[in-house]
């Protein structure tokens, strides 16, 4: 390791989204560790690929120019490697078919000498259609992707984070079908988007997008979590990423309503039930998946329970969600 020559370094952008007023573009500047996704690995290659996730050297400082649609800008990265867009912008004339437009990313700067560097990268950035009757917000872990967050002491969780790849992981029973119709809505024509929002770290960022794409999921927005130093700062309040999201996406499409699924696991149904109640009518239907009889999906049921007047419904099946979906006119 003390001989060991440093690595290219590289734009990681992760999937952006927009409005006709704005648009949101996250991503990070490091070395690149050379991980590449693939199917049949062994456990001891996926564990080496995770501890290169984790053990990530970040580059701060550096300044990135980004490019959309003609509009143009520069960012820096902070301390740990991250930059943020969230900015006005001139969005085109007419949306495109796909609904995704590209992004151009060049690495202007980096206070860092004599390392050879990927200077050019493109980012997808989600353009809801003015087809869709909605938009779906859901969590990751134990809702989309099984996680076993659950398990006793997180032993299992750990265990298949770190030894299993994106094509050894499971989905939830059902889930890529139910995304796939909640996608395309009653008529089977529309094009709702759709954002993950987890509290799992940005390290993951590439596993998971592999895993949606292997399992068929659709595209969307992928949110994570910042874990860094200031983590084991435990005595400075911090903010809330999942509240945090929710809201950034609430006020970027005013006039789209949401559907919401979770899980018992979390806090889910706390956040959920909390939007519900800061955009009022906004909400159409809240799920919450019970996942394993604990204390907190006990008093996930009763929260439920107590607010009676947001449809929120506590759920142990996909099929479940079709049923309700349907008498709501959500699903044909």
């Amino acid at each position: 390791m003390f001989f060991k020559s440093p690595d290219p370094l590289m734009i990681m952008p992760f999937r952006g989204y927009a409005s006709p007023e704005r648009f949101f573009l996250k991503g990070r500047v490091l070395e690149d560790e050379g991980i590449t996704q693939g199917k049949g690995r062994n456990k001891i290659h996926n564990l080496m690929d995770s501890l290169r996730r984790f053990e990530s050297d970040e580059i701060a400082g550096a300044t990135i120019s980004i490019r959309l649609a003609n509009n143009e800008y520069e960012v820096v990265t902070d301390k740990e490697g991250y930059f943020t867009l969230n900015a006005a912008w001139q969005s085109p004339p007419e949306p495109p078919e796909n609904r995704w437009l590209t992004a151009e990313l060049q690495l202007l700067d980096a206070p860092v000498a004599n390392i050879p560097r990927h200077s050019k990268c493109t980012a997808d950035v989600l353009y809801p259609s003015k087809h869709a009757a909605c938009g779906i917000i859901s969590d990751i872990d134990d809702t989309v992707l099984q996680t076993h967050v659950s398990s006793r002491l997180k032993l299992k969780m750990i265990y298949y984070t770190l030894f299993h790849d994106s094509h050894q992981r499971l989905p939830m029973e059902g889930i890529p079908e139910l995304m796939r119709a909640l996608e395309k809505g009653i008529d089977g024509e529309r094009e709702n988007p759709i954002f993950y929002v987890s509290d799992s770290p940005w390290n993951i960022y590439d596993l998971l997008i592999d895993f949606m794409e292997v399992q068929g999921l659709p595209r969307g927005p992928v949110l994570l979590r910042d874990y860094g130093l200031h983590m084991l700062k435990w005595w400075e309040k911090r903010p809330n990423h999942k509240l945090d999201a929710f809201r950034h996406i609430l006020k970027m499409y005013p006039d789209l309503p949401f559907i919401m699924l979770g899980d018992t696991a979390s806090k889910d149904a706390d956040y959920y039930l909390k939007m519900a109640d800061e955009f009022s009518g906004r909400i159409l239907a809240v799920y919450i998946r019970h996942t394993v009889d604990t204390k907190n999906a006990r008093r996930v049921a009763k929260l439920i329970e107590q607010h009676s007047g947001i449809d929120a419904v506590l759920i142990r099946s996909s099929s479940e969600i079709y049923d309700h979906a349907k008498g709501k006119g959500l699903l044909s």
